[in-house]
């Protein structure tokens, strides 16, 4: 049995997203496909095969929940991790 401020506290703490945390490589693929470079435009900036690039966009999908590109650039921006404009 919880004390009801505690109580309120836990579930609030549980009902707020856990934070979005990409890797250096992954917020560099990001930054990339927001300047509106294709794949593999992407690996030869960053000296990376094409199919790294695709990995990386997998992981970044998957933790921004989007699904395609452009919804992965707009919830960076919203998140704070990627700079508007």
């Amino acid at each position: 049995m919880l004390a009801p401020k505690i109580a309120q506290r836990l579930v609030a703490r549980m009902r707020r997203p856990a934070p979005v945390a990409l890797t250096a490589r992954e917020a560099e693929v990001l930054r990339a496909v927001a300047d509106g470079l294709s794949n593999p435009e992407i690996g030869r900036r960053l000296v990376i095969a094409e199919a790294t690039v695709k990995t990386h966009l997998l992981r970044i999908f998957a933790k921004l929940d989007a699904r395609d590109r452009t919804h992965a650039v707009v919830k960076a921006i919203e998140l704070g991790l990627l700079p508007r404009g």
